[in-house]
């Protein structure tokens, strides 16, 4: 049986886990105006963000890229992430397991 929620049901916290603590992890990440995440890594993940609503420029490693709502970015986690709000902006953000293939 599908899981099913909506981002509307995680308005109580900025980094809501969507489906708990299940792989791969999913978080809805709510930042105010010029709110800023400090630099950190997740070295064991490959990293979706899907910024649904407002504008971040995402740090990663040295290269900032300029996101708009639609815009989707796959990056390796294990490099300086920093993902900086030009505005109150939502993302959802998909951490999966890096896998030896």
């Amino acid at each position: 049986m599908p899981e099913h929620t909506t981002l509307d049901a995680l308005e109580s916290t900025p980094h809501a886990e969507v489906f708990g603590e299940r792989s791969p992890r999913t978080v809805r990440l709510r930042l105010e105006a010029d709110q800023r995440v400090p630099e950190h890594r997740h070295p064991d993940s490959n990293v979706v963000l899907h910024l649904l609503e407002g504008s971040l420029a995402l740090t990663l490693g040295d290269d900032v890229y300029d996101l708009e709502p639609g815009d989707v970015v796959r990056f390796d986690g294990d490099q300086d992430i920093s993902p900086h709000a030009m505005e109150e902006s939502t993302a959802l953000v998909v951490f999966a397991p890096k896998t030896d293939v």
